[in-house]
């Protein structure tokens, strides 16, 4: 497991949020939620992209909670 894919997971603890599943493709990964899915850079391309990860993960449960 590359530093990358931890860095998401504990991303995914810190907002309480259930990861179900890293996906892998070639530059990216797709972070699979019961909400739906988010994706991520899989190299760090910038020092903001777990505040950019944060943000779409945070977003895309909001959207979900307020559809139930």
């Amino acid at each position: 497991m590359n530093k990358r894919r931890r860095d998401y997971i504990a991303l995914c603890l810190r907002e309480g949020v259930k990861l179900l599943r890293i996906e892998d493709h070639k530059r990216h990964c797709r972070l699979v939620f019961e909400a739906g899915f988010v994706v991520a850079a899989s190299t760090p391309s910038d020092r903001r992209n777990l505040l950019n990860v944060r943000s779409q993960v945070r977003r895309l449960h909001r959207c979900a909670e307020g559809l139930s």
